[in-house]
Protein backbone atom coordinates (compact mmCIF):
# COMPACT_ATOMS: atom_id res chain seq x y z
CA UNK A 1 0.00 0.00 0.00
CA UNK A 2 1.46 3.35 -1.02
CA UNK A 3 0.83 6.26 1.29
CA UNK A 4 -0.08 8.33 -1.77
CA UNK A 5 -3.36 6.43 -1.87
CA UNK A 6 -4.48 7.80 1.50
CA UNK A 7 -7.61 9.88 1.13
CA UNK A 8 -7.00 13.07 3.10
CA UNK A 9 -10.24 14.79 3.95
CA UNK A 10 -10.45 18.57 4.07
CA UNK A 11 -10.11 20.00 7.56
CA UNK A 12 -8.01 18.70 10.41
CA UNK A 13 -6.81 15.11 10.45
CA UNK A 14 -6.04 14.25 14.05
CA UNK A 15 -3.63 11.47 14.94
CA UNK A 16 -4.83 9.68 18.04
CA UNK A 17 -2.33 10.08 20.84
CA UNK A 18 -1.12 6.84 22.39
CA UNK A 19 0.75 8.67 25.14
CA UNK A 20 -0.61 10.65 28.02
CA UNK A 21 -1.33 14.25 26.90
CA UNK A 22 0.92 15.39 29.72
CA UNK A 23 3.86 13.51 28.22
CA UNK A 24 3.34 14.32 24.57
CA UNK A 25 3.92 17.59 22.74
CA UNK A 26 1.23 18.49 20.25
CA UNK A 27 1.74 20.49 17.05
CA UNK A 28 -0.62 21.78 14.41
CA UNK A 29 0.35 21.86 10.75
CA UNK A 30 -1.36 23.44 7.78
CA UNK A 31 -0.76 23.33 4.05
CA UNK A 32 -0.19 21.14 1.04
CA UNK A 33 -1.86 17.72 0.75
CA UNK A 34 1.41 16.61 -0.87
CA UNK A 35 3.18 16.93 2.46
CA UNK A 36 0.12 15.89 4.44
CA UNK A 37 0.58 12.39 2.99
CA UNK A 38 4.07 12.35 4.46
CA UNK A 39 2.99 13.64 7.85
CA UNK A 40 0.04 11.24 8.20
CA UNK A 41 2.38 8.35 7.39
CA UNK A 42 4.98 9.66 9.86
CA UNK A 43 2.47 10.28 12.66
CA UNK A 44 2.75 6.83 14.34
CA UNK A 45 6.54 7.04 14.53
CA UNK A 46 6.43 10.59 15.82
CA UNK A 47 3.85 9.58 18.41
CA UNK A 48 6.26 6.97 19.74
CA UNK A 49 8.74 9.83 20.17
CA UNK A 50 6.23 11.85 22.21
CA UNK A 51 5.07 14.09 19.37
CA UNK A 52 1.42 14.32 18.38
CA UNK A 53 0.47 16.12 15.17
CA UNK A 54 -2.73 17.46 13.66
CA UNK A 55 -2.64 18.21 9.95
CA UNK A 56 -4.91 20.60 8.09
CA UNK A 57 -5.00 20.59 4.30
CA UNK A 58 -7.11 23.62 3.48
CA UNK A 59 -5.64 26.51 1.52
CA UNK A 60 -2.47 27.33 -0.36
CA UNK A 61 1.17 27.52 0.65
CA UNK A 62 0.71 31.27 1.10
CA UNK A 63 -2.20 30.70 3.45
CA UNK A 64 -0.24 28.07 5.34
CA UNK A 65 2.72 30.35 5.99
CA UNK A 66 0.33 33.15 7.02
CA UNK A 67 -1.34 30.86 9.57
CA UNK A 68 2.05 29.81 10.90
CA UNK A 69 3.26 33.41 11.00
CA UNK A 70 0.18 34.40 12.99
CA UNK A 71 0.82 31.49 15.38
CA UNK A 72 -2.41 29.70 14.51
CA UNK A 73 -0.37 26.62 13.59
CA UNK A 74 3.16 25.51 14.44
CA UNK A 75 4.32 24.36 11.00
CA UNK A 76 3.51 25.37 7.43
CA UNK A 77 3.61 22.64 4.79
CA UNK A 78 4.56 24.24 1.48
CA UNK A 79 5.35 23.34 -2.11
CA UNK A 80 7.50 26.41 -2.68
CA UNK A 81 10.32 28.18 -0.93
CA UNK A 82 9.87 31.21 1.28
CA UNK A 83 9.85 34.55 -0.47
CA UNK A 84 10.96 37.97 0.63
CA UNK A 85 7.29 38.90 0.93
CA UNK A 86 6.70 36.01 3.33
CA UNK A 87 9.53 37.26 5.51
CA UNK A 88 8.35 40.87 5.30
CA UNK A 89 4.84 39.92 6.39
CA UNK A 90 6.19 38.63 9.70
CA UNK A 91 9.23 40.76 10.58
CA UNK A 92 9.03 39.79 14.23
CA UNK A 93 9.55 36.12 13.39
CA UNK A 94 12.63 34.37 12.04
CA UNK A 95 11.08 32.03 9.49
CA UNK A 96 13.07 28.85 8.86
CA UNK A 97 12.46 26.45 5.97
CA UNK A 98 13.55 22.84 5.55
CA UNK A 99 13.33 20.94 2.27
CA UNK A 100 12.43 17.28 2.80
CA UNK A 101 12.14 16.23 -0.85
CA UNK A 102 10.83 17.18 -4.28
CA UNK A 103 7.53 16.71 -6.04
CA UNK A 104 8.24 15.76 -9.65
CA UNK A 105 5.52 15.23 -12.25
CA UNK A 106 5.78 13.61 -15.66
CA UNK A 107 3.55 12.99 -18.65
CA UNK A 108 3.32 9.25 -19.16
CA UNK A 109 2.49 7.18 -22.25
CA UNK A 110 2.24 3.44 -22.98
CA UNK A 111 4.61 1.46 -25.17
CA UNK A 112 2.51 1.89 -28.34
CA UNK A 113 2.76 5.69 -28.24
CA UNK A 114 6.45 5.57 -27.39
CA UNK A 115 7.24 3.06 -30.12
CA UNK A 116 5.39 5.22 -32.68
CA UNK A 117 8.02 7.93 -32.17
CA UNK A 118 6.52 10.35 -29.63
CA UNK A 119 9.27 11.07 -27.12
CA UNK A 120 8.60 14.65 -26.00
CA UNK A 121 5.82 17.18 -25.63
CA UNK A 122 5.66 20.97 -25.40
CA UNK A 123 3.52 23.37 -23.42
CA UNK A 124 1.67 24.43 -26.58
CA UNK A 125 0.96 20.81 -27.48
CA UNK A 126 -0.41 20.11 -24.00
CA UNK A 127 -2.70 23.10 -24.31
CA UNK A 128 -3.86 21.81 -27.69
CA UNK A 129 -4.66 18.40 -26.24
CA UNK A 130 -6.40 19.81 -23.18
CA UNK A 131 -8.50 22.21 -25.25
CA UNK A 132 -9.42 19.60 -27.86
CA UNK A 133 -7.45 21.06 -30.76
CA UNK A 134 -5.03 18.10 -30.93
CA UNK A 135 -6.76 14.73 -30.81
CA UNK A 136 -4.49 12.27 -32.62
CA UNK A 137 -0.90 11.23 -31.97
CA UNK A 138 -0.07 11.62 -35.66
CA UNK A 139 -0.34 15.39 -35.11
CA UNK A 140 2.64 15.06 -32.76
CA UNK A 141 4.67 12.87 -35.10
CA UNK A 142 3.39 9.56 -33.79
CA UNK A 143 1.09 6.83 -35.03
CA UNK A 144 -2.45 7.28 -36.26
CA UNK A 145 -4.38 6.70 -33.04
CA UNK A 146 -6.61 8.90 -30.89
CA UNK A 147 -5.09 10.59 -27.85
CA UNK A 148 -6.82 9.35 -24.71
CA UNK A 149 -5.92 11.82 -21.98
CA UNK A 150 -6.36 11.00 -18.30
CA UNK A 151 -6.33 13.95 -15.93
CA UNK A 152 -5.51 14.04 -12.23
CA UNK A 153 -7.77 15.61 -9.63
CA UNK A 154 -8.27 19.29 -10.34
CA UNK A 155 -6.88 21.69 -7.77
CA UNK A 156 -4.70 19.13 -5.99
CA UNK A 157 -0.90 19.06 -5.77
CA UNK A 158 0.13 17.24 -8.95
CA UNK A 159 -2.55 18.94 -11.05
CA UNK A 160 -1.45 22.33 -9.69
CA UNK A 161 2.19 21.61 -10.51
CA UNK A 162 1.46 20.48 -14.07
CA UNK A 163 -1.07 23.10 -15.06
CA UNK A 164 0.76 26.02 -13.49
CA UNK A 165 3.49 25.13 -15.97
CA UNK A 166 1.05 24.73 -18.87
CA UNK A 167 -1.06 27.84 -18.26
CA UNK A 168 1.14 29.89 -15.87
CA UNK A 169 -1.83 30.45 -13.54
CA UNK A 170 -4.29 27.77 -12.48
CA UNK A 171 -7.23 30.18 -12.76
CA UNK A 172 -6.61 30.24 -16.52
CA UNK A 173 -7.03 26.48 -16.89
CA UNK A 174 -10.25 25.62 -18.80
CA UNK A 175 -12.65 23.09 -17.38
CA UNK A 176 -11.65 19.88 -19.10
CA UNK A 177 -13.89 16.81 -19.15
CA UNK A 178 -11.47 13.92 -18.92
CA UNK A 179 -11.37 10.66 -16.95
CA UNK A 180 -9.57 11.06 -13.62
CA UNK A 181 -6.85 8.87 -12.17
CA UNK A 182 -6.71 9.05 -8.39
CA UNK A 183 -2.97 8.68 -7.83
CA UNK A 184 0.29 7.73 -9.51
CA UNK A 185 -0.31 3.99 -9.30
CA UNK A 186 -3.75 4.36 -10.86
CA UNK A 187 -2.33 6.59 -13.62
CA UNK A 188 0.42 4.07 -14.37
CA UNK A 189 -1.97 1.12 -14.52
CA UNK A 190 -4.56 2.99 -16.60
CA UNK A 191 -2.13 4.35 -19.17
CA UNK A 192 -0.23 1.09 -19.46
CA UNK A 193 -3.32 -0.71 -20.74
CA UNK A 194 -4.88 2.09 -22.81
CA UNK A 195 -3.93 2.35 -26.48
CA UNK A 196 -2.97 5.94 -27.22
CA UNK A 197 -3.03 6.82 -23.54
CA UNK A 198 -1.57 9.97 -21.96
CA UNK A 199 -1.55 10.55 -18.23
CA UNK A 200 0.05 12.44 -15.37
CA UNK A 201 2.03 10.76 -12.61
CA UNK A 202 4.97 11.22 -10.30
CA UNK A 203 8.37 10.40 -11.75
CA UNK A 204 8.78 7.18 -9.76
CA UNK A 205 5.99 5.51 -11.76
CA UNK A 206 7.82 5.42 -15.09
CA UNK A 207 9.73 2.22 -15.82
CA UNK A 208 10.93 2.74 -19.41
CA UNK A 209 9.35 -0.57 -20.44
CA UNK A 210 5.57 -0.51 -20.19
CA UNK A 211 5.18 3.14 -19.18
CA UNK A 212 7.43 5.89 -20.49
CA UNK A 213 7.93 9.49 -19.42
CA UNK A 214 7.83 12.13 -22.13
CA UNK A 215 10.57 14.74 -22.19
CA UNK A 216 9.60 18.42 -22.11
CA UNK A 217 10.34 20.52 -25.18
CA UNK A 218 10.79 24.13 -24.10
CA UNK A 219 10.11 27.32 -26.04
CA UNK A 220 13.63 27.25 -27.51
CA UNK A 221 13.19 23.71 -28.76
CA UNK A 222 15.47 22.18 -26.13
CA UNK A 223 14.39 18.71 -25.05
CA UNK A 224 14.61 18.16 -21.30
CA UNK A 225 14.40 14.55 -20.21
CA UNK A 226 12.49 13.62 -17.02
CA UNK A 227 15.53 12.45 -15.07
CA UNK A 228 16.57 13.00 -11.49
CA UNK A 229 19.83 14.48 -12.77
CA UNK A 230 17.86 17.19 -14.58
CA UNK A 231 15.72 17.73 -11.48
CA UNK A 232 18.85 18.13 -9.35
CA UNK A 233 20.30 20.58 -11.87
CA UNK A 234 17.11 22.66 -11.85
CA UNK A 235 16.52 22.03 -15.56
CA UNK A 236 13.37 19.95 -15.48
CA UNK A 237 10.36 22.30 -15.17
CA UNK A 238 7.80 19.97 -13.59
CA UNK A 239 9.43 19.88 -10.17
CA UNK A 240 9.03 21.82 -6.95
CA UNK A 241 10.33 21.47 -3.38
CA UNK A 242 8.41 19.97 -0.50
CA UNK A 243 9.07 22.31 2.42
CA UNK A 244 8.28 22.37 6.12
CA UNK A 245 8.49 25.86 7.64
CA UNK A 246 8.65 27.08 11.25
CA UNK A 247 8.63 30.55 12.73
CA UNK A 248 11.97 30.33 14.51
CA UNK A 249 15.03 28.12 14.82
CA UNK A 250 13.52 24.79 15.87
CA UNK A 251 14.49 23.36 19.25
CA UNK A 252 13.20 20.53 21.40
CA UNK A 253 10.35 18.51 19.94
CA UNK A 254 10.14 20.73 16.86
CA UNK A 255 13.75 19.96 16.06
CA UNK A 256 13.20 16.24 16.69
CA UNK A 257 10.30 16.27 14.24
CA UNK A 258 12.35 17.90 11.50
CA UNK A 259 15.37 15.72 12.25
CA UNK A 260 13.18 12.65 11.82
CA UNK A 261 11.90 13.81 8.42
CA UNK A 262 15.50 14.28 7.28
CA UNK A 263 16.67 10.96 8.72
CA UNK A 264 16.85 7.74 6.64
CA UNK A 265 13.60 6.52 8.20
CA UNK A 266 11.84 9.80 7.49
CA UNK A 267 13.19 9.97 3.95
CA UNK A 268 11.89 6.44 3.33
CA UNK A 269 8.41 7.74 4.18
CA UNK A 270 9.00 10.68 1.83
CA UNK A 271 9.79 8.21 -0.96
CA UNK A 272 6.77 6.03 -0.18
CA UNK A 273 4.61 9.16 -0.41
CA UNK A 274 5.54 9.68 -4.09
CA UNK A 275 8.07 12.45 -3.41
CA UNK A 276 11.71 12.25 -4.43
CA UNK A 277 13.95 11.96 -1.33
CA UNK A 278 16.86 14.32 -0.95
CA UNK A 279 19.61 11.75 -1.54
CA UNK A 280 18.30 11.08 -5.06
CA UNK A 281 18.69 14.71 -6.11
CA UNK A 282 21.82 15.55 -4.16
CA UNK A 283 24.75 16.90 -6.21
CA UNK A 284 27.01 14.05 -7.31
Amino acid sequence: MFFSRLQIAAGLLASACALSPALAESFKMQGSPVLAHVMVAAAPVLRDQGIEIKVGVEGSSTMAVAMMGDRNVDFALMTRRLTGKDQANFPERELKEFCIGMQVGVFIVPEDVWASGVRSISKAQLQGIYEGQITNWKELGGGDMPIKFFNTERGRGLWELIFTWVYEETRKVPLGKFPITVDGEDARNTVQFTKGGLGIAQINWIDGKTVHGLAIKDEKGEVIEPTLANVAAGKYPLARPAMIVVGETPVGAKKRLIDFLLSPAGQAIVAQSDLVPLKEIAPK
